[in-house]
């Protein structure tokens, strides 16, 4: 003879695919004999019969698994509504994913996209079980939806490129440093914990960019940052901490702690289920070393994006406020100033020619405003000026998706700096080719 425990779960795996079925025991009692009896009239298809019996072993029983099969027997009889209550109470329980995963269908069965889609990334989010997050991730594709994130994902990119302006020398200058480099980024992301809405996420980078032969130039950062995430539907807050080192010329440049906090909310546009929106700050204490410790100081960060997917396109649009309180420089007779008030506005636009090739090309300006006159030695004489800059970038890049892990990477960049400080007055240029992994 079956255990209830085993008669369940053939049953609903049988009549009610794609449902899954999450059991658990209990002793015998008068209100389980009526959930084996509504078990039984389900199975011979008196649905009538099984709700009047499972209906009444829930007036004195609680058990998961009469709340989980009493939602399949309502989603079978089209009570949707019903359904549904039965499975958002399972949303704090280790079902969860589960939940979710069959409130996405109860959404499908009424049309209601937007709501299924919500349902099933969540599925995807929580789901510890292979299996269960395949069909979710299977039904966001099937939906058109972007895919959840897995819970750790890497970045292997290895490239090769050429600079024409590596010491960013004036237009004026005689001469100027240009060369080959290598240059490689590292990263890996994820989530050590995560229960329903709250998660913990950490973040490592790694980068390098190495010339071949202007070793002073050298430059390496290591970042790391963990945050506190709370992700009600389409919404996601952080909160979190973090820091970096940078080495320059095989020397350390500096060191910084971070506090940052963000606001994401994605299916932010009328009608348009790709469009994210984000507003982030972070807040940085630097520390430099001694050659260059005029960049001791605070630097401050408003960060605010709007991304969107349609069909073969794709275009953003960034909105990004600098605020730096360093150190400076004072030798004495000379003063410049490190710390600028920087507005940058940058626009993106891509296009998929196909479902491997996709290229795209972006323009960004950024005004720099230095707060404190320079004081500069100049043959007529001492000049105190406000430094101010304006900076134009020009980027077209392309992807190659060689298969869902492999990518090759072209990247032409061209950067112009106009300031009313003629020694700051720079063109470079630089172009890339690479390889991405990820895994």
């Amino acid at each position: 003879m079956l255990s209830p425990y085993r008669l369940i779960t053939m049953l609903l795996v049988c009549l009610c695919v794609p449902f899954v079925v999450a059991a658990e025991t209990d002793s015998l009692s008068s209100p389980k004999q009526k959930f084996r009896a509504g078990i039984e009239a389900f199975q011979n298809n008196n649905l009538e019969r099984a709700r009047e019996l499972l209906e009444a072993a829930a007036e004195d029983m609680e058990s998961r698994a009469l709340t989980y099969n009493l939602g399949v027997l309502y989603f079978k009889m089209g009570d949707y509504v019903s359904a549904e209550e039965m499975f958002r109470r399972l949303l704090d329980t280790p079902q969860r994913a589960l939940a979710f995963y069959n409130l996405g269908l109860i959404a499908l069965a009424q049309d209601q996209t937007s709501k299924a889609r919500q349902a099933f990334r969540e599925a995807a989010l929580a789901s510890s079980e292979d299996n269960l997050s395949k069909l979710a991730r299977g039904q966001l594709a099937k939906l058109g939806a972007p895919p959840a994130p897995d819970r750790w994902q890497a970045l292997l990119s290895l490239s090769a490129g050429y600079e024409d302006n590596i010491a960013l020398f004036p237009d004026s200058a005689a001469s100027s440093l240009d060369g080959a480099f290598f240059e490689s980024v590292n990263a890996i992301s994820g989530y050590p914990f995560r229960s329903g809405d709250q998660s913990i996420k950490t973040d490592l980078q790694l980068y390098g960019r190495e010339y071949t032969t202007q070793e002073d130039f050298n430059t390496h950062l290591v970042r790391l940052n963990v945050a506190g995430v709370h992700a009600p539907g389409n919404y996601r807050l952080s909160l979190g901490i973090g820091g970096d080192q940078v080495w320059q010329g095989g020397k350390s440049r500096e060191n910084r702690a971070r506090l940052s906090s963000g606001l994401r909310k994605s299916g932010c546009t009328l009608g348009s289920e790709t469009a994210v929106c984000s507003i982030s700050v972070d807040a940085e204490q630097v520390n430099a070393a001694d050659r260059y410790r005029a960049y001791d100081g605070q630097h401050y960060r408003l960060d605010t994006r709007y991304q969107a997917r349609r069909h073969s396109w794709r275009a953003s649009v960034k909105y990004q406020v600098d605020y730096d309180d360093r150190r400076n420089l004072d030798t004495g007779t000379e003063y410049y100033s490190v710390s600028p008030l920087g507005q940058t506005l940058a626009l993106g636009l891509g296009y998929a020619l196909t479902p491997a090739l996709e290229l795209g090309t972006s323009a960004s300006y950024r005004f720099n405003y230095y707060r404190t006159p320079h004081r500069l030695e100049v043959p007529e004489g001492l000049l105190i000026i406000r430094r101010e800059d304006q900076r134009l970038t020009f980027s077209i890049d392309g992807e190659y998706r060689v298969n869902k892990t492999v990518s090759l990477l072209l990247n032409l960049q061209q950067v112009q700096n106009d300031s009313n400080i003629a020694r700051y007055d720079y063109d470079r240029r630089t172009a890339t080719l690479g390889v991405a992994v990820r895994l």
